[in-house]
């Protein structure tokens, strides 16, 4: 039994203070006719806490009928109920690095394109080592 507990403490040290209660506050006092719009809110965290955390919220959410958008990496989350819809934002399949801002409704893939991301700001390793070479 002690060890849940630990481990939300835990979680708790890892987020700034209040985090949680502001978070709880909002979702207090949310209704049906509430829009809430939560962007990358655990994405400095780890996979797992997100999930946990993201699982939490969207029942809340889903519980209350609000209308609501969860930006999210966590793939899981977007199908968690029949009330999440899944939005993707698309590429050029041409340069994956190239962002067109179009959303579309489809299921999350995975695929963040971090590697062509760093690939075009001079991140990779190969890039780094490169350029850090003495």
């Amino acid at each position: 039994m002690g060890r849940p507990r630990r481990w939300a403490e835990d979680m708790q040290a890892r987020f700034p203070a209040g985090t949680f209660k502001r978070i709880k506050d909002v979702l207090d006092q949310a209704t049906s006719a509430s829009l809430l719009v939560m962007n990358e809110s655990f994405a400095s965290t780890t996979l797992h806490d997100a999930t946990f955390i993201g699982e939490r919220v969207l029942d809340r959410m889903t519980e209350l009928g609000l209308l609501g958008v969860y930006v999210t990496f966590v793939d899981e989350l977007a199908s968690r109920n029949d009330a999440c819809v899944s939005m993707v934002g698309t590429v050029n399949p041409d340069n994956p690095a190239e962002r067109t801002f179009k959303i579309v409704r489809r299921p999350a893939d995975g695929l963040a394109y971090a590697a062509a991301i760093a690939r075009k700001y001079g991140l990779t390793y190969p890039q780094l080592k490169e350029r850090l070479a003495v």
